[in-house]
């Protein structure tokens, strides 16, 4: 059964970015452990298309420098039908509203990861089509910033399935709707 998964890295305080969208606080040295990804290659692995923002989108292309998920099928939720500096194969610019692009995903590919930002997160979550969170607990707190779900109206519950904790204080929650 095709699933939808949200996996990010979140503030003790909720927030997904700093105000500005920089995630500058996830490269604190304090959070660095020596041959560790938390779980990152093996999620990678296991998903079949990316779906997000194009706020998102932007931003990570200017951390990167490329886009760094060429062969995964990736959807960018635009109002715009073009992005900046083109799109290559594989990506795929789309105008409708999240949950139809997700749905439309889902209907092709078992599993999609939802890379965000926090407005796409909160319209698939009120929309009830994220079926698993993998949360990573940065323990710091930014004051402000981006929230994991952004004008979130919608209360829903969820059951832990597993929950990992690391040297460096980081607490990873792997989350079903329940």
């Amino acid at each position: 059964m095709p699933k939808a998964i949200l996996y990010t890295a979140v503030t003790l305080d909720g927030y997904i970015a700093d105000s500005n969208g920089g995630i500058d606080f996830l490269d604190h040295p304090l959070f660095r452990l020596p041959d560790e990804d938390y779980g990152y290659n093996r999620f990678y692995e296991g998903i079949d298309a990316v779906i997000m923002g194009h706020n998102t989108f932007e931003k990570i292309k200017s951390f990167e420098g490329s886009y760094p998920y060429p062969d995964k099928h990736s959807v960018i939720l635009s109002s715009k039908n073009t992005l900046a500096d083109g799109v290559s194969e594989g990506i795929e610019v789309c105008n409708d509203p999240a949950e139809v692009a997700l749905a439309n995903l889902t209907s092709r590919f078992d599993t999609v990861w939802i890379v965000g930002g926090g407005a796409t997160n909160a319209k698939l979550h009120h929309a009830g089509l994220i079926d698993e969170m993998i949360l990573t607990y940065i323990p710091t707190t930014l004051g402000a910033g981006i929230p994991l779900f952004r004008s979130n109206e919608t209360m829903s519950n969820w059951k832990n399935i597993a929950t990992k904790t690391y040297p460096n204080g980081l607490v990873q929650m792997h989350l079903a709707k329940a």
